[in-house]
Order: structure tokens, then sequence, then C-alpha cells
């Protein structure tokens, strides 16, 4: 295994991480199996998060006897002074631990989100006080705008930021950004790194990421067999093939049509200050009907949504893969919104127990 800083934590974390999103759809004997392989494969970092159902519970249960071996890094949805403590709480609990490596402010995705993080009641400013009892020792923050990113980065704020990068999803704002950390000593953890599931070969995938300047990748696994593949990447030479590109490049060109590559080129053009990209990585991932939800749910926070559109159309002239941009907000904006009219509080985990599918 090799082995990357990450940023200004100082901390060296293994290159190829563990992303436990997806431990819900085990049992806590198949959590333990590939927990424990990822560590005795050399794997150093774990990230978890209170929206992913019981992943936190099952991380917990199956390594905290071994809790020295790792850098745990959890995170939380709520943006409020007077919940912070209680998800912190919740969360040292169930993985079983007195201190978290890095906390993460999650799924920073809108202005609002981000000026609320950053107000001096905010979640911010609480982390800050609770840093300085030694509970937790890194702040973070993720999302998946890579322009939101960027600003918060450059606040200098964050000690880590998560966000999106693949070989068919890669934005020159997400190259820019990675760019940005590596320069500012600010770690960059990157996931969704098969592009939804999109890539079936992991192995050139991540060889593709770790050619980059990030300071770890963190695929979700489930099977042991795919913790010790992805571990072996870590030891490779990160050079593709001409196969291996041909590979890739074939992903691509077989996408749906209507697939959003979030280039986000159509983002600082659309004067209603909607963010397409994002709203339709909700409306593709909704588009399977389990989670449709919490694809609801997050909809709701958008104050500027999708039926904001004028049909201006300058979003369709900026888009280099002339996606139907219009259309699809259209589409999305039916799928989306919640027929009922709920307002759940900000940061309630979705009460039929879908995954946030951050990664």
């Amino acid at each position: 295994m090799k082995f990357r800083k990450l940023g200004r934590t100082g901390l060296e974390v293994s290159c190829v991480g563990f992303g436990a999103l997806p431990l819900p759809g085990l049992d806590e004997e198949g959590a333990s199996v590939v927990l424990n392989t990822a560590l005795d494969c050399g794997m150093n970092f774990i990230d978890t998060a209170r929206s992913y159902r019981e992943s936190e519970e099952l991380v917990g249960k199956a390594v905290h006897e071994r809790r020295g071996e790792f850098y745990l890094a959890t995170k939380a949805r709520t943006r409020r002074e007077d919940q912070i403590m209680e998800e912190l709480e919740t969360s040292l609990g169930f993985l079983k631990t007195d201190r978290f490596d890095l906390y993460q402010l999650h799924f920073v995705n809108s202005e609002d989100d981000l000026e609320d993080v950053l107000s001096c009641d905010g979640a911010l400013s609480v982390l800050k006080k609770i840093r300085e009892k030694g509970i937790i020792d890194h702040i973070g923050i993720t999302g998946h705008d890579p322009d939101l990113l960027m600003k918060a980065a450059k606040t200098g704020e964050f000690d880590t930021v998560q966000g999106a990068l693949s070989y068919i999803e890669k934005p020159q704002a997400a190259l820019d950004l990675v760019e940005y950390c590596s320069q500012n000593d600010i770690g960059f953890i990157v996931q969704k790194p098969l592009a939804g599931g999109a890539i079936v070969n992991a192995r050139s995938a991540l060889k593709w990421i770790l050619q980059h300047p990030v300071s770890t990748v963190i695929p979700g696994m489930m099977l042991k067999n795919q913790v010790i593949k992805n571990a072996a990447v870590a030891d490779e030479d990160y050079s593709l093939t001409g196969r291996e590109i041909d590979e890739l490049d074939g992903i691509i060109a077989g996408l749906d049509k209507d697939f959003c590559r979030r280039c986000y080129y159509c983002h600082p053009v659309c004067p209603e200050n909607i963010r397409i990209g994002v709203i339709l990585e909700f409306f593709g991932k909704a588009r399977f009907p389990e989670n449709i939800p919490v694809g609801r749910r997050w909809y709701r926070d958008y104050k500027i949504n999708a039926s904001n559109c004028t049909e201006c159309g300058l979003c369709m002239a900026e888009c280099p893969y002339e996606l139907p941009i219009i259309d699809l907000l259209k589409e999305a904006h039916v799928l989306l919104k919640d027929p009922q009219g709920h307002q759940d509080p900000q940061g309630h985990q979705d009460p039929q127990g879908h995954q946030d599918p951050a990664k």
C-alpha cells in the first residue's frame, strides 16, 4: 500500500481508502469481513456518515478493537448549532470511539448551505469549539458541486475537501479544485470514483484518479475480493494502457444520450442561478424508484430549483454534450417535487432508510 499526506492534517493515509456507504447492504458478519480485510490490506482510512443508515454501527462493531490501525472520518448534514453536538455524540456511540480524526460537514451543495455553515452561529463555529476539546482533530467539507467546494476551500477554514471525480465525470472545475487543494495543503478525498456504477473496471478507474494529486480515493466495497483488488491498485503503475483507455472511452460512448457528465459549463451562464448539474444528478439517481424519497428530500433543500427555469436556452448553448437541458429540468421537477409538500427538518434521516448516493 502507498500512502499520501492528507493535506495540512499531516496524516499519512492510504491512497486507496474504504468508503463505507454500501455497508448497510451487508449483515454484521459480512461487514466485518470486508472491513477487516481492508485493514489487513493496508487501508488505513475509513469514511462513513450519519446518513449512511447503519454504516456507522457496522464499522464500530467490526473494527473498534483495531481503532489504532486506521484514521476514522464521519460526517453530519446538520447545519444547526443546537443539533451538531447531538449528531456527533450519536456517531461516537455507534463507532465505539472517543474521537474522530476527521469530522466533515456533509452534502454542502448550495450557496445557502455554505452560508449557514460559515455563519457565526453555524456548524463550523461549533466544530471549532469541539476541536479545542480534542473530540475531533480536523474539519472537512463534502459536496457535489466543485465550484461551491472551491469557494469553501478558498476560505481556508477546511482541512479537507471531499468531492466527486472519475474518468467519466472529470469537469475542469473538479480538476481545478484538486489542483488548488494540492497547492494549498488541503487534503482532497475522491468520492464516486466509479461514476455511480457506470464504470465496471474499478482498476482502470482508480489508476486514472491516482494520476492526480489527490490524497485518497474511497470506493464503496461490499465484497472481500473487491477490497483485495482495489487495495492492489495502490502499488501499481498508474499509467493506463491503450486498451484500458479504449475501454473507458467505450463506456462513455455507450452512456445514455441524456447522461449528465456534470461538467458544469451550464452553471455560470444560468441567469436564475440554478445548479443544473447537481439537480440532474439527483434526477438520474431518482429514476430508480428506491431513490425517489431521498431525492425529493434533497431537492427540497434548493430554494432555487428546476421550476425557476425561464427556458432562455443559455445552458443548452454551453453544453458540450448537447443535452436537452430544458426538457430534462422539467422532467426532474415533476419527479423530484414532493407531491405532499412535506417539509422535513434539514438533516433529518430519510424515514425509509435510503442511502445517500454520494459515492
